[in-house]
């Protein structure tokens, strides 16, 4: 999976697949209030939402290479002039070409922070990485509080400061060879999975491989009570099922 992502604004019906992350776009407010965009007349229209829309663009994207994390969450009154949403994402995850800047920045948060696993063969580099909010766990009580915040306004973003992962991607390359980890949260799981389950590229559905190249992959899965780890190697990577099973016990840092 390639690292170059471009920024993108995410809906609220978001679903994390491994290396989805690429979900966002990214730049630093100075501030932690409410901000609100109205239009000239009482009724939300066109122009106010594609205003606030370039507002919360240019906030994300107007200085390249900030990597804050920041995440702004905009209501809009009239679905119908959001592509059929009230709500979207506007957002930055931390993105990382160096490995110790990743440690520093996970470890500034709650939940798991996986490392490069012990034993991985000589010649493996690491790539990239990348940290994501918690919105797939939030999402709900992120809507909530924005709608409530927004009464009465037909336009309305805010935003929400996080300190807790919600997902995290690293790759590793070694030549044509590479290897892609990843924990995000288990939503709706109350207990771990017994062991580890293994699935070979070969066993991929064909036309969802079509559809989506990134899931023809080698893939060891895992989780605990609260996150779903999976450790993947691209197809013909000589690396093996029990060689993942051995990464997987020194992949989440203690």
């Amino acid at each position: 999976m390639k690292y170059v992502k471009k920024a993108a604004v995410v809906a609220t019906g978001i679903a994390l697949l491994f290396g989805t992350a690429n979900m966002t776009e990214a730049f630093a407010n100075q501030t932690n209030s409410v901000q609100e965009l109205e239009s000239k007349t009482p009724a939300v229209g066109k122009e106010a939402v594609e205003a606030a829309k370039a507002e919360l663009s240019q906030k994300v994207n107007g200085e390249i290479g900030k990597n804050t994390g920041d995440t702004y969450l905009l209501y809009v009154s009239d679905p119908s002039l959001n592509g059929g949403s009230a709500f979207l994402y506007y957002l930055d995850m931390f993105k990382f070409t160096n490995y110790d800047d990743y440690l520093n920045q996970a470890g500034k948060l709650q939940g798991p922070v996986l490392q490069k696993p012990e034993g991985l063969p000589e010649g493996y580099k690491f790539e990239n990485g990348n940290i994501q909010p918690p919105i797939a766990k939030h999402h709900k009580e992120f809507q909530r509080e924005v709608k409530a915040e927004a009464q009465g306004k037909g336009v309305y973003y805010k935003k929400f400061d996080w300190n807790e992962m919600g997902e995290i991607n690293l790759t590793f390359v070694n030549g044509k060879d590479n290897l892609e980890m990843q924990v995000a949260h288990s939503l709706g799981r109350k207990t771990a999975n017994n062991g580890y389950r293994y699935i070979k590229s070969t066993e991929v559905d064909a036309e969802q491989g079509k559809k989506i190249p990134g899931l023809v992959r080698n893939k060891l899965i895992w989780s605990d009570q609260d996150h779903i780890y999976s450790i993947t190697t691209n197809p013909g990577n000589p690396l093996t099922k029990e060689d993942l099973i051995k990464f997987a016990e020194t992949a989440v840092k203690k």
